[in-house]
């Protein structure tokens, strides 16, 4: 069911963080998209949204922007536990839905959205934006084109830096911030951390981002043997987890590492190494927040004799329309308008769908078990 005419009516649902980077700018500067509409039940997210974008209606109450007639399609920033009301409202009252990970928090609310999605014929986009990189896409460009030869291994390494939120000297800076009417807290979203609606832990918020480049560069995931570990008794859920995948269509081992432990500043390292028969790419992606383009090298067999790895060259990112997030939302308008993604250079058929985001989540939940049981968790 995609839409005939040339310019969306969009709704926004949540302005906290990932709307504000991810979504917003991106449907504001599209000559396809108006922000029509926008939600939040927090007034001052509302207020700082609509000041910026200047949207023909804003509401308190999500599901009251989701009955508006007048809007096509909705981005749903909205916390885990929302999605699901929220997406099955949206699908049942004909609007195409941009969701961000996870797509919700349990299997069972995964398979009623995805048949009401279905029912209603809407289009639908799991907002795994890592895809839409630049560099993550060139370098599946170079595994599917045998580069580096046979995939063997693939180490990733995605720390943050998050202190313990109980600590006196975190309190104590809390407090004097908040006194100067910035919660810290709030704007960097740590509900994630101690909100026990959120169904889940760090892994659960962050492991679907490279599960789904997993799954894009190597197919689906065979098994997986994981140790989840929380350090920090503030946080009602996992703060720390190490898996092991494998892989159903080729003998690619993958070593997933993702923490809020990191000893260092917050932006932490997020880093990679993809190891092949023929040789090696690293990746050193940059703090999102900067916009910065991530580094990818290769070393083969011919950098042997310099013993130096080649940098591997690909658009740039410092284009702000070649951002991950802004051709996340450029591929979803041209989507639901039936458009060609061409401008993109992003082809349709990689674009993530709502069985991609169940994937994920399928393999997160197998994490879980994985390390609760202490097996090798088949999927």
């Amino acid at each position: 069911m995609r839409m005939t005419k040339s310019k969306l009516k969009v709704g926004v649902i949540g302005c906290g963080i990932v709307a504000k980077n991810g979504h917003l700018p991106w449907y504001a500067k599209s000559p396809l998209a108006d922000v029509y509409a926008i939600a939040d039940p927090d007034s001052a997210h509302l207020k700082k949204a609509n000041n910026l974008y200047h949207p023909t209606l804003q509401y308190t109450d999500p599901m009251e922007l989701l009955e508006n007639s007048e809007i096509d399609a909705v981005s749903i920033c909205s916390p885990h536990w929302a999605h699901k009301e929220q997406v099955i409202r949206a699908a049942k009252n004909g609007k195409h839905v941009l969701c961000e990970k996870p797509l919700t928090i349990n299997l069972e609310d995964m398979n009623e959205m995805i048949h009401v999605v279905e029912q209603n014929g809407v289009i639908f986009q799991t907002a795994t934006q890592k895809r839409f990189d630049p560099g993550f896409q060139r370098i599946k460009e170079l595994i599917d084109n045998e580069t580096l030869g046979e995939i063997y291994h693939i180490s990733l390494y995605w720390f943050h830096s998050i202190p313990n939120l109980e600590s006196k000297w975190i309190r104590k800076g809390l407090k004097f911030f908040k006194s100067l009417g910035i919660d810290i807290l709030k704007e960097m979203g740590a509900w994630r951390l101690t909100d026990s609606r959120s169904g889940g832990g760090d892994f659960l918020d962050h492991g679907p981002h490279y599960i789904d480049l997993l799954r894009w560069w190597f197919g689906d995931i065979k098994n997986v043997s994981a140790q989840v570990r929380k350090f920090h008794d503030v946080h009602q859920y996992e703060d720390h987890t190490a898996a092991l995948f494998s892989f159903k269509k080729c003998n690619t081992t993958a070593i997933f590492e993702r923490s809020h432990n990191f000893v260092g500043r917050f932006a932490g390292k997020e880093q990679g190494r993809i190891h092949g028969m023929k040789g090696t790419i690293t990746f050193d992606v940059p703090f999102e927040p900067k916009l910065k383009p991530m580094r990818v090298e290769k070393y083969l067999w011919t950098n042997i004799i310099t013993d130096h790895p080649s940098q591997i060259l690909y658009k740039s990112s410092r284009n702000p329309w070649n951002l991950s997030y802004a051709r996340q939302v450029r591929s979803f308008i041209n989507q639901v308008l039936d458009r060609s993604n061409n401008d993109v250079g992003f082809p349709k058929e990689w674009i993530p769908t709502i069985y991609d985001g169940k994937a994920a989540l399928e393999v997160v939940h197998a994490v879980y078990e994985s390390s609760r049981k202490q097996i090798v968790k088949e999927l």
